[in-house]
């Protein structure tokens, strides 16, 4: 069932949600609890924009992913943007199963949630809380059939860092729905690349890279095209920060309106492995 209450314009827009998703860009089936804590550290022009706070819990075939995006308080006289995310789901085999995604992102005093809430059939019931368009023909219609199988943005990064934990590369194409918008996500392996030490993070050496290309389905803004427009390859480098540490993305470079933007790999944690940058905020 799909079923929303608003279907509205996301002021963080897609390629902030995707960063987001991209800081949760690990989890592997494991048979005994694992907590596993990241933090990302988002630089525009050179200044610091904000931060990605990212923890996992998976026990047996079970996953839990939690994460909370800010802006630096730097910028609160001009913008104050917030996005949290849960995620709670099973992994069989190859198969990643969402039961349960939340999402909550407020910029300035404007709030927007997403619920949604998946069945062993495939189906989805989504709510949504925020401010409703008063032109229902203002966004592209989304076809309820579509949203059978997909599944949350946090479950298909997951599902993409299985594949990398098992050495299968990156290659895959995922249907995708955040609540909002319906799109698929194309992903292309990269040849490697050498990251030299920085004290911005706590990962050098190679890393994998994934590029991502985004097909719009259903619940974007017509005639704008926002993301098209940057005309640029986006590639989000993967690698284990260290020997025995999880793959996770480790670094991204876009180029925006504002100079460009990299997401760097600030802090690890995971049982013995406690990892800071020099530089941590």
């Amino acid at each position: 069932m799909f079923r929303s209450n608003s279907v509205g314009k996301s002021k963080a827009g897609l390629v902030c949600g995707t960063v987001l998703a991209l800081s949760v860009y690990t989890v592997s089936a494991a048979a005994a609890e694992k907590i596993t804590e990241l933090k990302h550290s988002v630089y525009v022009g050179g200044l610091f924009l904000g931060s990605i706070d990212t923890e996992i819990g998976e026990e047996n075939n079970n996953y839990r992913i939690e994460s909370i995006a800010n802006t630096s308080k730097t910028f609160d006289w001009a913008f104050k943007w917030i996005a949290k995310g849960k995620t709670v789901g099973l992994i069989d085999d190859d198969k990643i199963s969402p039961f349960l995604h939340r999402h909550e992102s407020s910029w300035n005093k404007n709030v927007r949630s997403a619920t949604m809430n998946y069945d062993p059939s495939g189906s989805v019931e989504v709510e949504t809380t925020g401010k409703i368009s008063s032109d229902p023909n203002k966004y592209t219609p989304i076809d309820p059939g579509s949203l059978t199988n997909s599944i949350d943005p946090m479950s298909a990064m997951l599902l993409v860092s299985n594949r990398l934990e098992s050495g299968q590369g990156c290659n895959a194409e995922v249907a995708v729905f955040d609540g909002r918008r319906r799109y698929d996500v194309k992903l292309t392996e990269k040849d490697s690349r050498l990251f030299k030490p920085s004290r911005y993070s706590v990962f050098a050496g190679e890393a994998i890279g994934c590029k991502i290309d985004i097909v719009k389905k259903g619940g974007f803004k017509k005639g704008q095209d926002n993301y098209d427009r940057m005309n640029q390859e986006i590639v989000v480098w993967a690698a284990a920060p260290v020997a025995g540490a999880r793959v996770v993305p480790v670094r991204m470079q876009v180029s925006t309106d504002f100079g460009r933007m990299e997401l760097h790999l600030e802090e690890y944690h995971e049982g013995p492995i406690q990892l800071v940058s020099r530089n941590a905020k």
